[in-house]
C-alpha cells in the first residue's frame, strides 16, 4: 500500500485552485464500516485556501462515519478556522506546519500520536441541568488532552466519563464540587457553543435563522466576537481637520511569506503608479458623470395599434372634470356657511 501511495502522490501535478471536496469524499469511503476492532484515521494535508468552507463541513458531517479526521495545515497563512473546525467535526486534531524544516518533526509527532490512541469512544455525562461542550468528544491520544466545558447552575453532583481502552471498557467519575475556580472559562464555553450551533446549521439540523438567533444570544450573554457580533473601536481623536475634505489613497498589502504574486494572480506585478497618476485616477473616480440632453421625442408618430377614438379629446374632458370638481367644492362651502344654527 505504501508503494502505491507514493507512486500516486509522485504522479500528482499542482495547478489551478485548491480542490478539497472530491478527495475528502474519496478518503471517507469506508469499505469496512462494520469493523469495530480497528480505528479508521484520515490525515488531510492542505493550506485550506478555499471559499466553500460550509460545503466541506457538510461533507464531513454527512460522510465521516467512523473515521477520525486529522487536519494538517501547511504554509505561512493556512486557513486555521477551516482546519480547527474540520478537526473538531472529524473528532481529530489540527497540526500546523508553517516552515519546511518543521515537516519531519511535526509529522513524526502526529503519526506517533495517532498510532497510540489511549481511550476511544469517549462520552461524558454531568449530573443536573448542565450543557456540555463539545457534545461529541474526540478520542484521547497520548500528548493531546481532551478539553470539555459545561454550563451549569450549581457545582453539584459528579462528572462521569466513559470510553474504551482497546477492547476493555473504561470509566471515571469526578466530583464537580472539588473543581478549581478559573477565569475566562465562560468565554471558552461560549466559543465552543457557537461552533456547535453553526455546525448544526451546516448539517441542516436547524435553519440559518435559528442558528443566527442562537449565536447572537450566546455571544451577547458572554460578550464574545462571533458571526453575529463584533467589537467596535471608535476613534475620538481624528487626525484630519474638520474643514479638510476626505481623500482617497491606495494602501499596499504584503502577501503571506512564501506566496508569489504570479502564482496567486497569474500576471506580473504592475509597476507602481506615480503620484500624478494616482491623483488623476482619484479625480476621475470622484467626478460626476455628465449626461447629454436626450434628443427631443417626436410627437407626430403614428400609433402602431388602432385604438378607439372619442369625439371629445382627453385634454378637454380632464379640464371639464376639474372645473366641475371646483364648482362642487364652492357650492359645498356656501351651503355650509348658509346653514341655520338650529338645523
Amino acid at each position: 500500500y505504501l508503494d502505491r501511495a507514493r507512486a500516486f502522490v509522485s504522479a500528482l501535478t499542482a495547478n489551478g485552485g485548491t480542490e478539497m471536496i472530491a478527495p475528502l469524499k474519496s478518503a471517507l469511503i469506508d469499505d469496512m464500516a462494520s469493523a469495530k476492532t480497528h480505528l479508521r484515521q484520515v490525515v488531510f494535508i492542505t493550506d485550506g485556501a478555499i471559499g466553500n468552507e460550509q460545503e466541506l463541513f457538510a461533507t464531513i458531517g454527512q460522510a465521516r462515519g467512523r473515521s477520525s479526521i486529522f487536519m494538517v495545515g501547511i504554509g505561512s497563512a493556512p486557513n486555521t478556522y477551516l482546519m480547527t473546525r474540520a478537526a473538531e467535526m472529524g473528532r481529530g486534531t489540527f497540526t500546523l506546519i508553517s516552515e519546511v524544516d518543521q515537516v519531519q518533526s511535526r509529522m513524526a509527532e502526529l503519526f506517533t500520536k495517532i498510532g497510540q490512541p489511549v481511550v476511544t469512544g469517549l462520552s461524558a455525562k454531568l449530573d443536573g441541568a448542565a450543557l456540555l461542550s463539545p457534545s461529541q468528544l474526540p478520542d484521547l491520544y497520548r500528548g493531546e488532552p481532551v478539553v470539555m466545558m459545561a454550563e451549569a447552575t450549581a457545582l453539584t453532583g459528579s462528572l462521569s466519563v466513559n470510553g474504551m481502552i482497546g477492547e476493555t471498557p473504561w470509566s471515571v467519575t469526578l466530583p464537580v464540587a472539588s473543581a478549581a475556580e478559573g477565569k475566562g472559562i465562560s468565554k471558552l464555553w461560549a466559543h465552543r457553543k457557537v461552533a456547535e450551533i453553526e455546525t448544526a446549521a451546516t448539517l441542516g439540523q436547524i435553519t440559518p435563522e435559528q442558528s443566527n438567533a442562537q449565536v447572537l444570544a450566546v455571544a451577547l450573554t458572554h460578550q464574545i466576537v462571533s458571526s453575529q457580533t463584533s467589537l467596535i473601536a471608535v476613534d475620538k481623536s481624528p487626525k484630519r481637520p474638520l474643514d479638510q475634505p476626505l481623500t482617497r489613497a491606495e494602501v499596499p498589502l504584503n502577501l503571506p511569506a512564501g506566496w508569489t504574486f504570479e502564482k496567486v494572480f497569474g500576471k506580473e506585478l504592475p509597476a507602481p503608479k506615480s503620484k500624478l497618476e494616482r491623483d488623476a485616477a482619484a479625480d476621475a473616480f470622484l467626478q460626476l458623470a455628465v449626461v447629454e440632453k436626450p434628443a427631443a421625442i417626436a410627437t407626430n408618430l403614428q400609433p402602431q395599434v388602432d385604438l378607439p377614438q372619442t369625439a371629445t379629446s382627453a385634454e378637454l374632458l380632464a379640464l371639464l372634470g376639474a372645473l366641475f370638481a371646483l364648482l362642487g367644492v364652492i357650492f359645498h362651502l356656501l351651503g355650509t356657511r348658509l346653514k341655520p344654527i338650529g338645523a
